[in-house]
């Protein structure tokens, strides 16, 4: 079976962004039993490679990006709202050479990231080619593209990361609703298995919380440090550790898309300066003490973070998926969460994890001081947590189904509910 992927031209593919852990584990474990290549931008010398067993084909973006700075511009100028990627101009000729490299390439199916209207264009200047658009967030119920409805009947399958996302789409385009399944993101189990065999018995003093992704007003770090304001006060030898680069996404691409109009002008404040340099202001004296900022750090130095800690706390207040949660427990972190997006369906309440309201420093306080008193309850939820990931979130399984769904499978939601009701 030949499978190309088509990753967006803006990114490289070979870095540590969640699309990208995605892209890598998932074609580099496709190519040992299919022939399998990725479309990228130009992010090296070279156009046609191999890497890791997975053939790139890389073109350049040079006159999309000259093109599209006058146009952000225009746009401006005009009052025109709105992310630049709905356009059907946004990188219009990267993927129209996509399109047609894919003519004389012989391709089963082809995998498109993120952007409906061009994988619709593949569809049409491609017809025979099953095409799978593959949505990592809400965009589709949530953006305002051209043509949406026609063109995502064209398409042949439609993957979301979670039931969150997938029953949305249902919800707002019914036609399509029987061609939308979900594919969740996935974690190696293995990589993160540094404290299977520590026991909170041996270790009940210790009061080491962690918390790891984008400094960004949308992931409440602020209501994480409220709540460590509040946990201090009681077990003033606990430590928080925030690993992560500020990295602030574009306000109109999450935060006034996917919150509520309360919300958005709660945060709207930490968009007028340093996000970073104002959590670290909000914290007191005593505070900033027990919090470490640790910054960037590769992804694969991540487990040795979860390998020392004792909680996991997600303050987030939108999650399309919520990797790190899966990363927590699969090194058998007992963590807390607050109740967003996809977190209902990562998380039993109470058995491998604690939900929380969510932008409620009080509620993350509380979860996390009945945790640090019940050394029961935190042993049974770090086995419970493992065994929900090894069962559900392992690549291997993620592959599986998605080979299936490739081979043209009638029945592809049966496959996907398997890995959602292990």
């Amino acid at each position: 079976m030949k499978i190309a992927f088509v990753f967006p031209p803006m990114w490289t593919p070979h870095s540590d962004g969640s699309l990208q852990i995605w892209n890598r584990e998932v074609t580099t474990r496709l190519s040992k039993s299919c022939n399998v290549f990725v479309y990228s931008g130009m992010f090296s010398s070279q156009a046609d490679e191999y890497v890791d067993g997975v053939r790139f084909r890389r073109f350049s973006t040079r006159w999309d990006d000259k093109f599209l700075r006058p146009f952000r511009a225009i746009r401006d100028a005009l009052g025109i709202k709105g992310p630049l990627f709905r356009s059907d101009l946004w990188y219009a000729a990267y993927y129209l050479k996509v399109a047609r490299d894919l003519r004389k390439q012989g391709c089963d199916a082809v995998h498109v990231h993120y952007y409906p209207q061009f994988a619709a264009l593949i569809k049409y200047l491609n017809p025979t080619l099953r095409v799978i658009l593959h949505m990592h967030g809400e965009w589709l119920t949530q953006v305002q593209y051209n043509n949406l409805e026609s063109r995502l009947q064209k398409i042949d399958l439609v993957i979301s990361c979670s039931e969150f996302v997938t029953k949305a789409i249902c919800t707002r385009f019914p036609q399509v609703a029987s061609r939308c399944k979900t594919v969740p993101m996935g974690v190696s189990p293995d990589a993160f298995s540094l404290r299977q065999q520590n026991s909170y018995t041996d270790r009940s003093s210790s009061k080491r919380l962690l918390f790891v992704g984008r400094v960004s007003p949308e992931k409440g770090v602020h209501v994480l440090l409220d709540a460590f304001e509040l946990i201090i006060r009681q077990h003033p030898d606990a430590t928080l550790t925030i690993v992560g680069p500020e990295w602030i996404a574009p306000r109109e691409d999450i935060t006034d898309l996917c919150l509520e109009t309360d919300v958005i002008a709660s945060l709207a404040p930490f968009y007028k300066a340093s996000y970073l340099l104002q959590l670290k202001q909000r914290l007191s004296p005593e505070a900033a003490k027990r919090v470490t900022f640790a910054g960037l750090v590769a992804h694969s130095d991540i487990p040795a973070f979860f390998g020392r800690a004792d909680i996991y706390v997600s303050p987030s207040l939108y999650e399309s998926f919520g990797v790190t949660l899966i990363e927590a427990m699969a090194a058998s972190l007992p963590l807390v969460s607050t109740r967003v997006g996809a977190a209902p369906e990562l998380i039993s309440d109470g058995h491998n994890g604690l939900l929380v309201e969510t932008a409620n420093p009080s509620a993350i306080a509380d979860a996390v001081m009945r945790l640090f008193k019940n050394n029961r309850l935190r042993n049974t939820m770090s086995c419970s947590a493992r065994d929900t990931v090894c069962k559900r979130f392992s690549w291997d399984t993620i592959c599986s189904a998605l080979t299936e769904m490739y081979s043209g499978v009638s029945d592809t939601k049966n496959v996907i509910s398997t890995i959602q009701n292990l």
